[in-house]
């Protein structure tokens, strides 16, 4: 692994390289290569009785958040009688942390949209241990699975807003937050917060919680306040910074539809409404050097934005798996006709899993690039490729320990 990194590894990258070499090599320790076989079994007789599923033109795939499962390709099951469809999976890895698998089945039939067909409700999650099995009729509720919560979490509500839909907050705590009450702290706001601190939305989870409890609990960073920001039904709106026109197969509805643009919103309630809350309510650093925005997907796409456009509140971003895709690549425009990039240049953490699509990392590497040209050095621009990474939770938790290092960086600290 350390030839292979180091390939990617120019002398102007050097400090991104031992981020990035020390962030794999810990997340492959801790990802146990232990094999794990998951016997599926669905019973679809409720749906064939109900016409929602016909044997001779429909299939019954499952689909997932931890390979050989992926949320792009099903792994398709095959009928074993009485209207029940059945598989097993081998995973020869058990995800980040040991957390549970996120999965839902779908009735894959020819022609339907992308959310079409999928089983009602949120996603269901099983932990892979030996005699793993799923035995469930098609559509049922998802069992409860314990999602551990580390350190001191505050819950604030929903936070009202002038300017986007009211949404729910959290706040993690250092550890020595309660007993030094002279000390300020820097902040990290994290967008798709119901997903940072435990895995009860999605299914699976950043576990900033326990990644930030071990580091701040051992010295090895400045401890951060962590704000974990809620997303809502305007998630697409809130996260994209112009308006793209999406074709019928990824709107779901039969129908293009034109969407997005809502970045400069959304930027105005973290910067004017939630931020000076937050800095009301706690012992912050208010200073841009100490305040910073991450998040994954559109959520690293609106990172990005705010980084170059409220430069004057956020010295740092998160840009984990960005979307660049959007908007015919909007993020690589915006930086070529960026009049004066900031100064100084916002810190800034690029990564991609090399499991997150054919197109995913060659766009990553061109964002890169396009930054360095726009003035980004070694001292500002960190950039990570996961060989092991999909477009998901688990991926990303993988990835916390390097994000915050490097925000976070305490003198004397070596990398991990």
């Amino acid at each position: 692994m350390g030839s292979a990194m180091g390939a990617h590894c120019r002398p102007s990258w050097r400090l991104a390289c031992a981020l990035a070499l020390g962030l794999l090599l810990g997340a492959v320790a801790a990802a146990a290569r232990a094999e794990v076989v998951l016997t599926v079994e669905i019973d679809l007789r409720a749906e064939i009785e109900a016409g929602r599923f016909d044997p001779s033109r429909d299939a019954l795939g499952l689909r997932g958040g931890h390979p050989p499962l992926s949320w792009q390709r099903p792994l398709m099951a095959r009928p074993i009688g009485g209207g029940r469809y059945g598989l097993e999976i081998r995973f020869e890895r058990l995800p980040f942390g040991n957390q549970p698998v996120a999965y839902k089945a779908r009735i894959e039939r020819l022609g339907q949209g992308p959310d079409q067909g999928w089983e009602p409700g949120r996603n269901h999650a099983i932990r892979l241990e030996a005699g793993a099995r799923i035995a469930r009729p098609f559509g049922a509720e998802p069992a409860a699975v314990a999602w551990p919560r580390t350190g001191t979490i505050e819950r604030l509500g929903r936070i009202a807003s002038a300017h986007v839909a009211p949404r729910h907050v959290q706040v993690w705590l250092p550890p020595a937050y309660a007993a030094d009450t002279t000390r300020r702290h820097p902040v990290l706001y994290l967008h798709d917060g119901q997903n940072v601190f435990d895995g009860e939305s999605a299914g699976a989870e950043w576990m900033v919680d326990e990644t930030a409890q071990h580091l701040a609990g051992q010295g090895l960073i400045e401890a951060p306040i962590i704000v974990a920001v809620d997303s809502v039904a305007t998630r697409v709106q809130d996260y994209t910074p112009s308006r793209m026109t999406l074709p019928p197969q990824r709107t779901g509805t039969g129908r293009a539809e034109t969407v997005g643009g809502g970045a400069a919103a959304y930027g105005r309630f973290l910067t004017e409404e939630l931020k000076p809350l937050i800095d009301a309510r706690y012992r912050t650093r208010t200073d841009r050097a100490s305040t910073a925005v991450g998040g994954s997907s559109l959520g690293g796409l609106v990172s990005l934005w705010l980084a170059l456009h409220r430069s004057d509140t956020f010295g740092a971003a998160l840009v984990v798996s960005p979307s660049v895709w959007w908007d015919e690549r909007f993020a690589l425009r915006d930086l070529e006709t960026l009049k004066a990039p900031p100064s100084p240049r916002p810190r800034l953490w690029l990564d991609m899993g090399a499991r997150e699509g054919e197109e995913a990392l060659p766009a990553a590497r061109q964002l890169r690039q396009a930054l360095m040209t726009r003035g980004w050095d070694s001292a500002t621009l960190a950039y990570v490729e996961d060989p092991e990474g999909a477009h998901d939770e688990a991926s990303w938790a993988a990835r916390v320990d390097g994000m915050l290092r490097f925000l976070y960086p305490r003198p004397g600290a070596a990398p991990r």
